[in-house]
């Protein structure tokens, strides 16, 4: 089954519309707050559906800030990223141009971490560079996905980590440091000689990103 995710807000009925005609899709999804589900743009895009005997799915999200919307687009779309039945990657691709910019900014981060196709329908169609099924724990080592789960926002030595990440040297956990701030997914510090690490607010995002997919 083909799922046409998008995110949606009140006038953005246009945009659904004509990502409904140039996408092929089986069943439609729209994510918004709690405001569209009495919105008359939802009328209509209903109306439509309901003409060639489907149903539109409707997924309300809390805007409980940037990183709130992202883990909840993303846990949305893992769950229909899978088959229920057989487990098996299900084919999803999410519209953002609907809704607040911010809805929009957060699907296509979330679309990044869980590996959904993302493009954006307004007056014409692009593509997003997203990967397809490369999910946020493809895109790293396992070196690298374990020292991140390693790691929260507060700073702790790297001497700490350095036993824990499957009896490696000190010189592999720097080494494995160096790359993922290189990344931007960590920040360092110098505390009484010690070096000092953290995730910082885009690995957190991704660290949340490999528990979702290591639970899914």
């Amino acid at each position: 089954m083909r799922t046409l995710i998008s995110t949606f807000g009140e006038g953005d009925d246009q945009k659904v519309l004509e990502a409904m005609r140039r996408l092929p899709y089986d069943r439609l999804v729209l994510i918004g707050n709690d405001k569209i589900e009495e919105s008359a743009s939802l009328r209509m895009i209903t109306a439509v559906e309901e003409l060639a005997g489907q149903k539109v799915g409707l997924e309300v999200v809390i805007d409980s800030g940037f990183m709130g919307l992202v883990d909840e687009i993303a846990t949305i779309l893992v769950r229909y990223s899978r088959n229920p039945g057989t487990g098996e990657r299900a084919n999803v691709l999410i519209n953002i141009s609907g809704g607040s910019k911010i809805l929009g900014d957060a699907a296509l981060l979330a679309a990044f971490s869980a590996g959904v196709e993302a493009c954006h329908c307004d007056n014409g169609l692009t593509m997003l560079p997203v990967l397809r099924g490369a999910t946020a724990i493809d895109r790293f080592t396992p070196s690298q996905v374990r020292f991140i789960r390693l790691l929260g926002e507060r700073f702790v030595p790297l001497d700490d980590l350095a036993p824990r990440l499957d009896s490696q040297s000190r010189q592999a956990a720097e080494r494995v440091m160096r790359e993922l701030r290189k990344l931007g997914l960590l920040k360092t510090m110098i505390d009484n000689g010690r070096i000092m690490v953290a995730l910082s607010d885009t690995g957190s995002e991704v660290s949340r990103a490999l528990r979702r997919q290591a639970g899914s």
